[in-house]
């Protein structure tokens, strides 16, 4: 089966968090933070991936991912707060929202 993974985290305490090698440890997993939408790719908001994965188990997948998530952290000594949602189906729209003035 096919699920899609959207994760995201909020640091909430590191000595020595390194946002690149982070963000790229987390592509190493299957999460993106970017996304292709019209045929360019469009960054997710700040902490947000989202990556798709053939799985048996969607329970399974989110355990999957939270303990390599956990695991990255911890290695790096980052304290987060994280967000996971597994789906079998998604629609994915990213926008930029620009206030207008009154």
């Amino acid at each position: 089966m096919h699920y899609f993974v959207f994760l995201n985290f909020e640091v909430l305490s590191s000595s020595n968090y390194d946002r690149d090698f982070i963000y790229n440890e987390m592509e190493e997993l299957g999460l993106y933070a970017k996304i292709q939408l019209g045929g360019d790719l469009q960054p997710l908001p700040e902490g947000t991936f989202i990556g798709e994965y053939k799985f048996e188990d969607k329970e399974d997948l989110k355990n999957t991912i939270y303990t390599e998530v956990s695991e990255l952290f911890n290695k790096n000594g980052i304290n987060a707060r994280l967000f996971i949602a597994v789906s079998e189906k998604a629609t994915i729209g990213v926008e930029d929202i620009t206030a207008k003035k009154s």
